[in-house]
């Protein structure tokens, strides 16, 4: 909904500027590249979720880049965050970053994880 937003600004600043009972919800340019970034986010939550739920075969290495993605993302995302934005975008933007660091430190820690790689001379016997 954010993305036809985007699209039809123009005519929501129009529509908006010439009804009187509107005027107190006119939004600023910087509302509308709020609306932009909060729209960038969501893509690429959502870019990973299709990523991870359309792979036939889950794997670790897909899922611990999927993660490593978003959270450059969002790292790259808090760089670019002005100085002027609210405390509360940057915690929960900051709070994001560390669940998914969570998540990488977990995949590190798995068993699994450490099963796969200790078999890794194994399988590469085998087509090698």
């Amino acid at each position: 909904m954010l993305r036809r937003a985007l699209d039809f600004r123009q005519a929501i600043d129009d529509f908006v500027a010439k009804t009187r009972d509107l005027s107190p919800y006119e939004l600023s340019d910087a509302d509308w590249a709020g609306i932009e970034l909060v729209t960038k986010w969501l893509k690429a939550f959502r870019s990973a979720t299709t990523q991870m739920s359309t792979t036939k075969r889950p794997m670790l290495s897909t899922a611990h880049a999927i993660f490593r993605g978003l959270q450059e993302s969002i790292r790259d995302d808090l760089a670019e965050l002005p100085d002027s934005a609210p405390v509360k975008l940057w915690s929960a933007l900051t709070s994001a970053h560390r669940k998914l660091s969570d998540y990488y430190f977990k995949i590190d820690e798995s068993p699994f994880y450490v099963w796969a790689s200790s078999m890794l001379p194994f399988i590469v016997s085998l087509f090698g």
